[in-house]
């Protein structure tokens, strides 16, 4: 973040935000398969904090193949450990190889990892949108809510399921934890 200092305000000075409370959006067929995939998360990102009850299913995206598998179960799981937003690609490419590892048990897993700030959500993504910001690696981003008004806000090229009221609670609950905790880093 880029900030004008107050005492010559022509000066810029940068900022790194503070971390960020990493997700992942699972989708699956396969309960074992989804169980296998939390545990691959838990040991390449950190303990799951928060666990969603199963979500509305997960909508193919346009971008993606049109003959692509979706799972009928939806999972949500934060993670304890705080991620700085430019491990984001690195996390994605992490969650494109647990996927690989386990798509013979199920090929309709989605890994979808993200992070939520004290006033966003971001998407991670492997195909390019119009409403979508190239990180690298092949990697891109994609804001999903903003916080606005005391509350989080889809944004209009959000994909449906973000409207969703048990998805939007679960976001507003991991929020509170994130703003709750925030104070500690």
């Amino acid at each position: 973040m880029t900030q004008l200092n107050p005492l010559n305000s022509s000066e810029e000075t940068n900022t790194k935000p503070l971390p960020s409370t990493l997700f992942c959006i699972i989708s699956f067929n396969e309960l074992e398969a989804y169980f296998r995939i939390k545990e691959s998360c838990e040991k390449a990102f950190s303990k799951v904090y928060l666990e969603s009850n199963p979500m509305p299913k997960w909508t193919i995206e346009i971008t993606e193949k049109s003959n692509a598998q979706i799972g009928e179960g939806t999972k949500i799981l934060a993670f304890q450990r705080r991620i700085n937003r430019d491990e984001l690609p690195e996390l994605k490419k992490k969650c494109i190889e647990i996927r690989k590892k386990l798509i013979k048990k199920d090929p309709t897993i989605r890994i979808i990892p993200g992070y939520l700030s004290s006033h966003n959500v971001i998407l991670s993504s492997v195909n390019d949108d119009f409403h979508r910001i190239y990180l690298f690696h092949g990697i891109y981003a994609e804001v999903i809510y903003k916080y606005e008004k005391l509350q989080l806000q889809a944004i209009d090229s959000a994909p449906e399921f973000f409207t969703m009221n048990e998805v939007v609670y679960f976001f507003n609950a991991l929020r509170d934890y994130h703003i709750n905790n925030e104070k500690r880093y």
